[in-house]
């Protein structure tokens, strides 16, 4: 992981950036998978469409994220 230095001052953006895309599909997934799992376990089979209608929304929320990021990061951070 990079440090911070005076040519890298934001390296929790860069890494977001770098990464955001794969992480925001994780998150989601799992995130579904859980809800999912929690609705076999108790029984609640109901939970099943609402955890891939979960898992997309926050898909859709966190790529949202990571698009402003990326906008955020290419016109405010100076390339060297």
């Amino acid at each position: 992981m990079s440090q911070l230095t005076e040519s890298n001052p934001y390296p929790v953006v860069l890494f977001l950036v770098a990464h955001g895309k794969s992480l925001a599909t994780a998150v989601s997934a799992v995130l579904g998978v859980a809800v999912a799992g929690w609705g076999l376990y108790q029984q609640m089979l109901w939970l099943m469409p609402l955890a891939v209608l979960v898992a997309v929304v926050l898909w859709g929320v966190l790529r949202s994220y990571v698009e402003v990021l990326h906008i955020i990061a290419d016109t405010l951070i100076p390339k060297y």
